[in-house]
């Protein structure tokens, strides 16, 4: 599983590009291969090279766009503090800078929550389809909700979680990223989880809970029935984030999406399955710009 675990590039291995926004943060991105673009949106407290694996084996046939989000990786945070909205404007000004349409998006964990936050803020024209990567469209939980984290995690755990990531981040990402992969593959490779830690404690205390604090105040439920793409919900069966429960809910309430469970997987499916991975995401996104192709309006936009 080597090959699975996330690492930092060598040296001139899709080097590191460098955008300017609005406010004068300077986000960092990775471009690889030539073809239709797959843009890559990581996690909270993760970056790019978490997905450096699955990045190099789909740009053999498509455009891969793997930014850091603000405050992650090689992207500043910026202003504090830092939110999801602020991620997700970002991420829009990226496309839109770039020329960019016919885009198939994956979002793994908070990453769903930004691209959903793009989605509501700036609409899915560009959007040929989108892939979830387990992930709650509300990730606390309360009397009316019990799809959020498996924990149970409720707005006053939440609470406690960022107290407890201001207090000690590197204690909290050493607890925080066994959880990320199943259990027996975190017990059986320990290698995996360390390299993960590694990156992890790279980030900034206040950023991390600045930013958990936004997606804990996310309840994006309302809109999911109008982001009419494809959508695939790719989740790991032995997730300790979300249950299955979850993705169903999803399949259910987005207008076109079908589900993909991972057997062997807990919340990071990318990483921990990377071969089948990449197979079900290439052939989602070939199904997906075929679709939008014929939907393409006389004014070159997806209907």
């Amino acid at each position: 599983m080597a090959d699975a675990q996330p690492h930092s590039p060598d040296e001139g291995e899709h080097a590191l590009q460098h955008l300017t926004l609005r406010d004068g943060t300077v986000m960092s991105y990775r471009e690889l291969g030539q073809g239709p673009v797959l843009l890559l949106v990581h996690g909270w407290a993760a970056s790019s090279a978490f997905f450096d694996t699955i990045a190099r084996a789909l740009s053999d046939e498509f455009r891969v766009l793997v930014p850091d989000l603000r405050g992650h990786g090689d992207t500043p945070a910026g202003t504090p503090p830092t939110t999801i909205g602020d991620l997700a404007d970002d991420l829009d000004e990226l496309l839109t800078r770039k020329g960019l349409s016919r885009i198939v998006a994956l979002g793994w964990s908070m990453g769903a929550t930004v691209l959903w936050s793009m989605i509501q803020r700036h609409g899915h024209d560009r959007l040929a389809g989108m892939v979830i990567e387990d992930m709650s469209p509300r990730i606390l939980n309360d009397e009316t909700w019990s799809l959020g984290m498996s924990s149970g995690m409720d707005s006053n755990a939440s609470s406690r979680a960022t107290e407890a990531m201001r207090a000690d981040w590197p204690a909290y990402a050493a607890t925080f990223a066994p959880r990320m992969f199943a259990r027996d593959r975190a017990a059986r490779e320990p290698q995996m989880v360390a390299d993960a830690l590694s990156l992890l404690r790279a980030r900034d205390a206040d950023a991390m809970a600045d930013l958990w604090s936004s997606m804990a105040q996310q309840d994006l439920r309302p809109e999911l029935p109008g982001m009419a793409i494809p959508a695939l919900i790719a989740f790991g069966e032995r997730s300790d984030a979300y249950g299955p429960e979850t993705s169903r809910y999803l399949v259910e309430t987005l207008p076109a999406a079908t589900a993909h469970g991972f057997a062997h997987s807990g919340h990071a499916p990318h990483l921990e399955q990377p071969e089948e991975f990449v197979d079900v995401v290439r052939n989602f996104a070939r199904q997906a710009l075929a679709t939008a192709t014929t939907h393409v309006t006389s004014e070159g936009s997806i209907s």
